[in-house]
């Protein structure tokens, strides 16, 4: 008999989401941007999810840093917008205090009527951090233990360093897209590449039969192939990239005429194309609604061919985008009928097969067919990561 999947009912549950904060969420490794979109010290991205919110800044020495964005001491949240510049000091604007680029306490107005205050133990709360090839992540959870980015990525390192993404430089603004489905059904529906001959026309004359699909043990997969010749299609915008699409000489030459994606559990993927970059990073808003954050890369390249391409890419890649939210908007309004229950994985969607589990494993209730009684296990303590 064929794997199973996970119940309907977990994507729309409340308290389920709320499990998925503390288990997954909170404990594993999230994308807050790439090194290149804060290069001078006081640069900063901001970061929020379920509730958590993250500064990421350069400091005075050039070190990248993040932290809580929270005053120590009580609660306002300091810095506003996706990213912007500070300059020496992180004000809050409720109060007046003061933190240095390091996240110390600099400075406490009427410091003297704050009995015993010892600034050194009232720093801004650090968030862990690593840089992976010019990529930031971070991990809300102080407590969470588990593999790095690096050693999720290590069966797929040589191949990605060839790219040199710690060059890259942003290729246009950040978007996001809101989506009328849970986070899980988009993550699903974007590791999966049964789909793309019935949902992705394009997708479809561009590979042919040449896609494939592997998992890692961590947690990473991967998925993508070599690109037709420009005669397998009739699109003007496919034929045009194909024939335009110029050399890259640091590619190997499969990469050179392939499209590949990565993904890293739970919620972010990479597409990884000759002439740019993107991710595309799924963030729970509710039960059954999230938002696609995404921001495409790419070495400085003048030459028009490349300039070409990459409008190009971006051209034919909405399309896909456009196919990919109709998609799961539809699962998601069945997945609330009486008359799934649960359903049946094919060997082409092990992607999928990996990332439930991982699901079960942070969260055993996931599993059950049903809400325990009560709604939604909000009583039911999750497995840590």
């Amino acid at each position: 008999m064929p794997p199973v999947t996970l119940p309907g009912w977990i994507y729309h549950d409340a308290a389920f989401q709320a499990l998925e904060r503390d288990a997954i969420f909170r404990r594993t490794w999230q994308l807050a941007g790439h090194q290149s979109e804060i290069p001078n010290g006081g640069d900063y991205l901001r970061f929020d999810l379920l509730g958590e919110s993250a500064i990421v800044l350069r400091d005075a020495a050039g070190e990248i840093r993040a932290f809580h964005n929270v005053c120590r001491h009580r609660a306002f949240q300091l810095l506003d917008g996706p990213g912007g510049h500070c300059d020496r000091l992180i004000r809050c604007r409720y109060h007046g205090f003061a933190y240095g680029l390091d996240g110390s306490l600099q400075n406490v107005p009427g410091e003297a009527s704050f009995d015993g205050l010892d600034k050194a133990d009232h720093g801004l709360r650090p968030i862990a951090i690593e840089i992976f090839m010019g990529l930031i992540f971070i991990r809300f959870s102080a407590e969470a233990s588990g593999p790095s980015i690096a050693e999720q990525f290590a069966p797929y390192a040589e191949a990605l360093a060839r790219y040199r993404i710690a060059e890259m430089m942003p290729l246009g603004p950040a978007t996001t897209t809101p989506i009328n489905a849970d986070w899980k059904v988009a993550v699903e529906n974007n590791i999966e590449g049964y789909h793309i001959p019935p949902a992705h026309p394009g997708l479809q004359r561009l590979f042919g039969p040449h896609y494939r699909f592997e998992t890692a043990p961590l947690g990473a997969s991967h998925a993508g192939g070599p690109l037709r010749d420009a005669s397998a299609t009739s699109s003007w915008s496919e034929r045009h990239y194909l024939n335009l699409l110029p050399t890259v000489d640091h590619l190997a030459p499969e990469q050179q005429r392939g499209w590949f994606y990565y993904a890293m559990f739970p919620n972010l993927a990479f597409d990884i194309y000759p002439d740019q970059i993107d991710y595309f990073q799924i963030l729970p808003v509710a039960p059954g609604r999230a938002v696609s954050r995404t921001r495409a890369f790419a070495l400085a390249d003048d030459r028009r061919a490349m300039r070409a391409a990459r409008y190009l890419n971006q051209r034919i890649n909405r399309d896909v985008g456009r196919e990919d939210v109709m998609l799961v908007e539809g699962v998601q309004a069945g997945l609330a009928s009486s008359g799934y229950g649960r359903g049946i994985l094919s060997g082409k969607e092990s992607r999928v097969q990996q990332f439930q589990d991982m699901i079960r494993a942070a969260i055993p209730l996931a599993d059950s067919p049903a809400p325990p009684l009560g709604g939604g296990g909000q009583d039911l303590e999750p497995t840590p990561l």
